[in-house]
């Protein structure tokens, strides 16, 4: 059985499925790992990959992992897909599971089902500067029609506000009310509350969001780079719309 969490707030939506994977207790350090650059063997990640898609209702060979690089790059996952520079993928395409690699980022998942779409973003503090979340919510917008009020969003299990420590340069990009000083240039960043105020600001009502409060550096169920360096796998998260029968 995959080693998955499953948010609460897609349940409702039985052609959608989403979940966050977990680090979990062998094979250790890697664990459920699902990244092909930490180290782990390449076919041991195919088989977890393979595993999630399975679990969760998706031929492995449609899951759509873009390569990540802490920008604002958003990709549209269809028939033609090919991976691709980007920090978040939207797909109308039912079939396709879209993947967000993370171990302290931030992962966003989102659903509209009035507009039948779905989207994975990618958060880290420097996703956040750029405002990918927000970004992310327009093109659903531009493209779509989506009207934020019908948007249901996960934000996921990442390094928390109790953890997530940032020198001045990080701290000094947000309003200060995301960061609490330590001393000696250090502070503690509270990097889901700027996302949710972003997602907020975009006009997604509170109770259209979901916020998981773990912390990925303070739990060891999950992957922390931070905490576990060189020595750390990758979670996934992941959204789609199942495909037809």
């Amino acid at each position: 059985m995959a080693l998955i969490h499953e948010p609460k707030i897609f349940k409702r939506f039985s052609g959608v499925r989403a979940a966050m994977t977990l680090r979990g207790t062998t094979n250790l350090p890697y664990g459920f790992n699902m990244s092909l650059s930490v180290g782990d063997r390449q076919e041991r990640v195919a088989e977890n990959r393979a595993r999630l898609a399975r679990r969760l209702g998706f031929a492995p060979e449609r899951l759509a992992a873009g390569r990540q690089v802490h920008g604002d790059g958003i990709c549209t996952v269809d028939d033609h897909y090919a991976p691709a520079e980007s920090d978040a993928l939207i797909t109308a395409e039912p079939g396709w599971l879209l993947a967000i690699s993370v171990a302290d980022c931030i992962p966003v998942l989102i659903h509209d089902p009035v507009r039948g779409v779905v989207a994975g973003v990618h958060s880290g503090w420097r996703g956040t500067r750029a405002n990918i979340a927000g970004k992310t919510i327009k093109q659903l917008r531009n493209d779509h029609r989506s009207a934020p009020e019908a948007l249901q969003i996960y934000i996921g299990a990442s390094a928390g506000g109790c953890c997530y420590e940032v020198g001045e340069d990080v701290a000094s990009a947000f309003d200060s009310r995301y960061s609490r000083g330590m001393g000696s240039g250090k502070y503690l960043f509270d990097n889901k509350g700027a996302v949710l105020d972003q997602i907020l600001a975009c006009g997604v009502p509170a109770a259209g969001i979901e916020l998981d409060p773990r912390c990925t550096i303070c739990d060891p169920g999950f992957h922390s780079y931070r905490r576990d360096g060189a020595a750390s796998g990758r979670m996934f998260a992941v959204i789609g719309m199942l495909p037809s029968r």
